[in-house]
């Protein structure tokens, strides 16, 4: 019996130091992300980690987090520092411009200093010819409402209207407005005062401009690839309004190098892809599935494009083609759309545990296609800002949730199907172990989270206490995480049982729009086995 104790220790130290079923090691990327998001950084990291590449990132310091922006000058030395060890530098242009994705929409940087960061971002590549270099840029989102200190100070009044303005000043453009609405926006143009508009579309400008230098990287071949997102538009939208023009200029550009389409949160990930998709020589083939209902021509809330369009444009960045039938296909790319094409809230009463006949047949063409050896990708989009209950909870009915190559359901529509994606995609090139672990952050972070236990918490503790959904005191965050840390657990120990109470819940950025589920390492969980 001793003798069995001491092998079952050297096992456990062993796996504890080096782990078990390694991916071989293929190369070091170099990655700035838009910020320290978890979906930015953590997340991202991980999932490429685990298909055996090493991923340096700038120190802490120098990256935006919630309290302060980023050190673009800092940024940009790191870069420098560090190319001699890389394959491949993946970056953020909102990070190495403005400091990162805040930064882009409050910051009051003359045009000279964001010219002058934008044309040395063109130029790096030249100090490092043997690197590909892959730019992922933002056009200004146009929130419906929102407030400091993601937005500047005044849209917590004005935010509304604003965009309503350029809602209004779209549909004018594309002739396709009426009388009434027309009376409405000369009554906005006089109601918003100057100052805002003046602050607003000088920065609005400035950021385009700097986007433009940054096209002259793809033509001029210094830029392996750049792609452009639309962060959180609208059908009529500021940022449609601005992404037309911008669409114009795109398109003079080859599309192996350039793609335009809506999101921000998954642009990284699906570079981090690219990158490791063309230094391997791979070209893997997509097909697409959609639910029962209007499936592909769905328009997504907080975006203006079909996601079918957006489904192949992803598709593309990440280094694969779309394709008709499955029998090729190196993944099916699964995407769970709403029957009648309209994408409610996740935390809406219609987002319950009843499974329709439209889920159930989705659930059932997963079943049948990994039953057969397919590797399957779910972009769950059917809400906005979280999981489909229904979907999840008959995913777990039919023993699927670890069969899927990956799942992803947590913000908008181009988030969760550019995470679902890029995650499908590596893996084949991931352990079991490491793909279930994926697999079980999305479920906690989209579905558990996203979808149920947010709600729980401001019903059950924030408005109760007429407390802010951010910048919460230091007493406060230790009330709210453990409150978290609970519903979590009671939510979904019920699906994934024990594995729940590996993972810590905490709010990186001090506000309840996002969760960071992170698991204790290995070493950790070694020293209490001790």
């Amino acid at each position: 019996m001793k003798n069995l104790r001491a092998i079952l220790f050297i096992v456990l130290l062993l796996y504890c130091q080096i782990g078990l079923a390694a991916p071989a090691f293929k190369g070091t990327l170099l990655y700035v992300p838009l910020d320290n998001r978890p979906v930015c950084l953590a997340y991202a990291v991980q999932t490429m980690e685990a298909a055996g590449w090493q991923v340096k990132t700038p120190p802490l310091e120098y990256i935006a987090n919630g309290e302060r922006g980023g050190n673009p000058d800092a940024l940009y030395d790191w870069l420098v520092d560090n190319a001699d060890e890389s394959l491949a530098m993946i970056v953020s242009s909102d990070a190495l411009i403005y400091g990162g994705l805040v930064d882009s929409r409050t910051h009051h940087l003359p045009l000279e200093v964001l010219r002058e960061r934008a044309d040395r971002l063109v130029e790096l590549k030249k100090e490092f010819r043997d690197q590909q270099v892959y730019v992922f840029t933002t056009i200004m989102r146009s929130p419906k409402r929102s407030a400091a200190p993601v937005e500047p100070a005044y849209y917590k009044e004005w935010g509304a209207r604003i965009f309503r303005l350029g809602e209004l000043e779209d549909k004018r453009e594309a002739k396709e407005i009426g009388r009434r609405e027309l009376r409405e926006l000369n009554k906005l143009r006089q109601t918003i005062p100057r100052e805002i508009l003046v602050d607003m579309y000088t920065r609005r400008e400035n950021n385009i401009k700097a986007t433009e230098l940054l096209l002259h990287g793809v033509e001029s071949g210094d830029f392996d690839y750049l792609l452009v997102g639309r962060d959180d538009t609208a059908e009529f939208s500021q940022a449609h309004r601005e992404a037309r023009a911008m669409d114009i200029l795109v398109n003079e550009l080859p599309k192996e190098r350039i793609r335009f389409f809506a999101g921000a949160d998954q642009l990284g990930m699906l570079l981090l892809r690219r990158a490791s998709t063309k230094l391997q020589y791979e070209i893997p083939l997509v097909q697409i599935v959609y639910a029962p209902g209007k499936g592909g021509a769905t328009v997504p809330a907080y975006e203006d494009d079909s996601i079918a369009a957006s489904a192949r444009q992803h598709i593309y960045v990440a280094g694969g083609v779309p394709i008709l039938g499955h029998k090729r296909a190196d993944l099916v790319l699964a995407i769970n759309t709403p029957k009648d094409g309209v994408t409610l809230e996740a935390s809406s009463p219609e987002n319950d545990y009843l499974v329709t006949p439209e889920v159930e047949k989705f659930t059932k063409l997963l079943d049948v296609m990994v039953r057969n050896g397919k590797a399957v990708a779910v972009a769950d989009v059917k809400y906005g800002n979280g999981a489909d209950n229904a979907l999840v909870s008959n995913i777990f009915a039919h023993n699927l949730e670890y069969g899927l190559a990956a799942y992803g359901g947590w913000n908008t529509a181009g988030n969760s199907l550019g995470y679902a994606l890029a995650q499908g995609l590596l893996s084949k090139q991931v352990s079991a172990g490491d793909r279930e672990e994926l697999l079980q952050v999305r479920y906690l972070d989209d579905w558990a989270y996203q979808a149920n236990v947010r709600m729980d918490v401001y019903r059950n503790l924030i408005w109760p206490n007429y407390w802010q959904n951010s910048g919460f005191d230091a007493e406060q965050i230790a009330v709210v995480e453990a409150d978290i840390t609970n519903l979590m657990n009671s939510v979904a120990e019920p699906m994934l049982g024990e594995a729940v109470k590996d993972y810590r819940f905490t709010l990186p950025w001090n506000r309840m729009f996002e969760v960071y589920v992170e698991k204790a390492s290995a070493t950790e969980s070694c020293s209490e086995n001790k």
